[in-house]
C-alpha cells in the first residue's frame, strides 16, 4: 500500500473515533480526534496527488 491510502485509512478510522467521542460527553478530545483526522486526510490526498 502506498502512504496516500494507508494515511487516508487512519484519518478515516480517527474522524470515526472522533465522531463516536462528540456523542459522549468527553468533548475536548473529540474536537482533538476530529481536527487530526482532517489534518491526516488532507495530507494524504497531497501524498497521492504527488505520487501521480
Amino acid at each position: 500500500m502506498k502512504a496516500g491510502k494507508i494515511l487516508l485509512i487512519i484519518g478515516l478510522i480517527v474522524v470515526g473515533a472522533g465522531a463516536i467521542l462528540s456523542t459522549r460527553d468527553i468533548e475536548p478530545y473529540a474536537d482533538y480526534a476530529l481536527v487530526i483526522g482532517a489534518v491526516l486526510v488532507v495530507l494524504s490526498g497531497s501524498f497521492r496527488m504527488r505520487n501521480k
